[in-house]
Formats: structure tokens, sequence, C-alpha cells
């Protein structure tokens, strides 16, 4: 036990002595250490300056999409050629004449955030778009619209027959005003040939040839005028005066009832034919025609002793009376009308 001791004692003398001796070597362990922290953070640095330097590149580089609608834009500008257009037209033009498709482009070529969209340049297919059909659209519309110009100036500067006989007419009526009645009636005469149902240049035209004393030729006048509008009952009426002014008193009295059913039969015009028919000493008819004419305007006092006339005619003495009463209580009688009114009143 004891030779056991003592070698074990032994040993365990060695191991100090080795461990004595070994003491001094950790520092090369801890410079070892050392440099390997170094090495690790230098590696870090490189790492970290080659990201940076990468982001940077990342950053200068254009946005895919951006690249794309280039790249659109050049393949419409190539297949889709306009007829009359220069190789130097910008892309952007054509991107207005397109339909919808270019929209598209322009929206979706807008910022695009780098987190969101990780797509590499070139890695998209540009888009188709319908260059040539627009485009060839466009040109015919601008021809329809420049061939349709000349046809509407050419209906605005067009006159109807109607409108060119009422321009006459003024200057005609402009014409009697300044009394140059020969150049009046040539332009009236303009206007009747023009629109023969023109019923005021009819009307003057007739008017100015009776004061001329044309009456034959303001007859002719009037009775064109009576075929080509029989409504307008002022032509009758004018007709029958100038018959009556000639002596054919039957003749006018034929125009007036003629025109009876026309339009513009008024108190004058039944006057007028009532004492046509005292004349003709058709009395009946004619106070008919005078009680009309003095329902329609009762003012008139010469109408009332037409009246009475016809009245008394048939024997009727009181009722003439009171029409001569009524005749002088109008106050408008001609003196030598007032003269005979009294004379009858005083019987």
């Amino acid at each position: 036990m004891s030779i056991i001791n003592e070698t074990l004692r032994a040993l365990d003398a060695r191991q100090t002595d080795r461990g004595s001796c070994r003491a001094p070597t950790p520092p090369p362990v801890v410079a070892k250490r050392r440099r390997t922290r170094l090495w690790a953070s230098v590696t870090l640095l490189s790492l970290l300056a080659g990201l940076a330097i990468w982001l940077a590149a990342e950053r200068r580089q254009p946005p895919p999409v951006e690249s794309e609608r280039h790249v659109a834009m050049q393949s419409v500008a190539v297949s889709a050629p306009m007829p009359h257009a220069s190789p130097a037209v910008p892309p952007t033009q054509i991107s207005v004449k397109t339909s919808a498709t270019p929209v598209v482009a322009e929206h979706q070529a807008g910022p695009v955030d780098e987190k969101k969209d990780k797509r590499r340049p070139g890695s998209a297919t540009p888009p188709k778009l319908p260059g040539p059909a627009v485009a060839v659209a466009t040109v015919d519309v601008s021809d329809h619209a420049v061939a349709q110009q000349p046809v509407i100036r050419k209906e605005a500067s067009q006159s109807t027959p109607r409108e060119a006989a009422d321009e006459r007419y003024r200057k005609a009526l402009t014409l009697i005003r300044a009394g140059q009645a020969d150049r009046a009636r040539a332009l009236l005469e303009e206007a009747l040939a023009l629109s023969p149902e023109h019923v005021a240049a009819r009307e003057t035209l007739a008017a100015l040839l009776s004061d001329a004393g044309r009456d034959q030729e303001a007859e002719k006048i009037l009775r064109i005028g009576r075929a080509v509008s029989p409504e307008h009952a002022w032509f009758a009426l004018s007709l029958a005066r100038l018959q009556a002014a000639r002596g054919d008193t039957e003749g006018a009295v034929a125009s007036l009832q003629s025109g009876m059913g026309g339009h513009g039969v008024d108190a004058d015009y039944h006057a007028t034919l009532a004492a046509l028919l005292v004349q003709l000493k058709q009395y009946p008819d004619a106070v008919r025609q005078y009680e009309q004419a003095l329902k329609m305007q009762p003012g008139p006092g010469t109408w009332w002793v037409g009246l009475g006339l016809a009245l008394a005619a048939q024997g009727k003495n009181d009722e003439a009376r009171s029409a001569y009463r009524r005749a002088r209580m109008a106050g408008n009688l001609p003196d030598t009308l007032e003269e005979f009114v009294r004379a009858k009143l005083a019987d």
C-alpha cells in the first residue's frame, strides 16, 4: 500500500510540475481568438458594404414597368406607322390615339414599390396595342368632316323664292315712301314672278297701277290674284270697285257675291255690296247687307243713310226715319248728306 501511495504521489507531483510549466501558454490561445474575431468583423463589414453598394445600384435602376412601357410604345410605333407621319413622332402621341390599352399602360407605369415589386427588368412581355386600326379610323373621320363643311356653307347661303319675294317687297315699300313709284312697281312685279301667292305685293301693285290710272292692268293683277288665292276677299272687293267705277255694276256685284266665303269679309265689304244692290234696286238684299255691316261696325253715318233709302224704297217709312236719326247721331255725315237727312226728317 505504501508503494502504491508513493507511486500515486509521484504521479501527482509530475502532473503538478507539468501544470506549472504549461501555465504560461494561454497567451497564444487568447491571441488566436482575437484574430478570429477580427477576421469575422472584417468579413461582416465587407458583407455590409457589398449589400449597401448593391442596394444603391438597385435604386439607381429605372422601374421595370417603365422600361416595359417604353418597349411597348416602340413596338406600336414600328408595327403601326400612321399615314403621312414622320418617324420622329414621339411614342406618346400614338398612345393618345389608341383606345383603352395605352390607358392601362399609363396607369401601370406609375411609381412601383420596391418591396412589393421584385421583378427584374425585361421579365414581362410588352402588351399588344391595336394601333393601325385606330389610326386609320381617325383619318377617315377627319376626311368626312372636311367633306361635310362646304355642303353646310352652301345650304346656309341659299334662299327660298318666298324669301326673295319678301326682300323685293320691302325694298318696294321703301321706294314708295321715297316717291319712286316706277321703280317700286318693277320690284313688285319681280316679287310676284318669284312668288305669285304673295298677297301683300299683289295688293300694293294693284293700288299703284290704279293710282296711276292704269285700271285695266290693275284689274288683270286682281283677277290673277283671285285665281291664285280665291280665299282672299280683298281681291274681290278691289276688283268690284274698279268694275263699278267704269260702270259695270252687275259685274261688281257678281265679283263681291263670289267672294263672300273668303277670308277678310268685313263691314266695308258688306256696305259696298249693299250700295251696289241699291243701284240695281235690289232693296231687300241691300237692307240685309247694310244691317250686317252696321252690326259689325255701327259708326259710319253714310251706311245709316243707305239703309234708310233702302227701307224707304220698300215703303217702310218709320224704319227709314229711325235710320236717318241714327245717321245724324253719328255726327260724321258730309254736308250734302246732312241736308238730305234733315229734309227727310222734316217731312
